[in-house]
């Protein structure tokens, strides 16, 4: 029964198909000539016309993602940043009040960009120090804020729990770097105010110095550190 069903099927489709090519043979072709076809004018395209599915963005839109670009793109004040890249050794020195004597050591550093030449990065290593004895690590974040028009520095270690910022500009009688800011000071447990001035001396040296409030309210040298390029040992071979 179902290959008679499919039979009359195909008979049917045959049919057809027989029909519709008699029915063209029977069509003649006509005498009059083809009208041509005008060609079709193209629609001119608006200019920075938004692409599918996107809208249009209003003067109000466009001046905002201006005003974004601006503060996201890296310019001539982070360019100044870039002497401190590079391989260093440090000589640190730093007294715990004014009277005694200061304490030395010493250390090497990295320092190199990071982000599309946004930010520099800090890592310093140097002899163990403290209670614990553990070998000296601290990491600094150096920057340009393009909305504050203002440098600024962070820096945290393991000789601590806490992070230090600090805020400032740049001083072009003196070339040097000159932050400031608010740290605790874990032995009064009171927040004592600080600033620094970041010397660059020649493309292979730099000095920073750190000021503090004493508990005279008197300001004296707590911290100094010269760093001298480190000359590559490969250098040459």
């Amino acid at each position: 029964m179902a290959r008679t069903w499919m039979r009359g099927i195909v008979c049917l489709c045959s049919l057809a198909l027989l029909g519709s090519i008699a029915t063209a043979q029977e069509k003649k072709p006509t005498d009059e000539p083809k009208k041509a076809v005008p060609p079709q004018k193209e629609e001119a395209k608006k200019p920075d016309a938004p692409a599918a599915g996107q809208r249009e963005m209003s003067p109000e839109m466009q001046e905002m993602m201006k005003k974004w670009a601006e503060y996201a793109t890296p310019g001539e004040a982070h360019k100044r940043l870039g002497d401190m890249v590079g391989k260093w050794e440090y000589k640190i020195r730093w007294w715990m009040n004014p009277e005694a004597p200061p304490e030395e050591s010493q250390g090497t550093a990295e320092m190199k960009w990071i982000f599309d030449g946004r930010y520099i990065a800090q890592v310093a290593k140097g002899p163990a120090e403290g209670p614990e004895g553990k070998p000296f690590e601290g990491h600094g974040l150096y920057g340009y804020d393009n909305g504050k028009k203002q440098y600024f520095s962070t820096w945290y270690d393991n000789m601590g729990t806490g992070i230090m910022i600090g805020w400032g500009t740049y001083d072009e009688a003196s070339k040097s770097m000159k932050m400031g800011g608010e740290d605790l000071d874990p032995m009064s447990g009171k927040m004592k105010k600080w600033r620094s001035a970041c010397r660059t001396d020649t493309k292979d040296k730099f000095v920073y110095e750190m000021f503090v409030t004493g508990p005279d309210g008197k300001e004296y040298k707590e911290m100094e550190l010269t760093y001298t390029r480190a000359v590559d040992a490969g250098a040459g071979k």
